[in-house]
């Protein structure tokens, strides 16, 4: 009997790279926690998007119908329930990146040398954050800053965990303002042509 033998060789991918640093490299458990924090907040963004947009259309009509105690509360109830998940993630990012520097990643920077932050600086730089993803180009364009700390952008994971984590509080913070403006501005004219026929 004869066999033929076969060589299979198996060509390496190369793996996707940022900054010239491989992207899973030195992947923690804290890097994981971030990821699926990411995760996280990117699928509540979708479902804010859609979501929201239902709740907004259900206190709009309730207003239309009928103004009454009910309806504020219902209004109001929904805002804190939003403001209560936008605590949570905040939270959950500041806990997140004071993890990786436990672990020992040098996701921060300050005068271009790599370092660590205490979990206050931490927390200022996630507050600098939120700022700059509600107010857009404002504080980049006058340059205000609440931390000195940047990120380290050797830190390719981290840069994008910032930016979705940045896209989150602007995409909440702006569907929230408008609605809010858009429901309080209702409930006045509604409250307003209530009180007319009585005076």
């Amino acid at each position: 009997m004869v066999r033929f033998q076969f060589a299979v060789t198996r060509r390496s991918i190369p793996s996707p790279q940022i900054n010239g640093q491989p992207m899973f490299a030195n992947v923690s458990v804290s890097v994981l926690v971030a990821i699926g924090i990411g995760i996280l907040m990117a699928g509540t963004s979708i479902f804010i998007v859609f979501y929201h947009d239902r709740k907004h259309d259900q206190i709009d009509q309730s207003v239309d119908f009928s103004f009454s105690g009910t309806t504020l509360r219902q209004a109001l109830g929904y805002y804190r329930f939003m403001a209560v998940s936008m605590l949570f993630f905040y939270v959950l990012f500041t806990c997140s990146a004071v993890y990786l520097q436990w672990e020992g990643h040098l996701i921060f920077k300050s005068e271009g040398t790599p370092q660590f932050a205490s979990p206050i600086g931490t927390s200022l730089f996630t507050l600098d954050l939120v700022l700059r993803g509600g107010f857009f180009d404002v504080m980049e364009h006058f340059n205000i800053r609440l931390s000195p700390v940047l990120m380290n952008t050797a830190s390719p994971w981290f840069v994008i965990y910032a930016f979705v984590f940045r896209m989150y509080y602007g995409l909440s913070l702006i569907k929230i303002l408008l609605s809010f403006a858009w429901i309080y501005g209702k409930i006045r004219r509604a409250r307003q042509s209530f009180d007319e026929p009585a005076a």
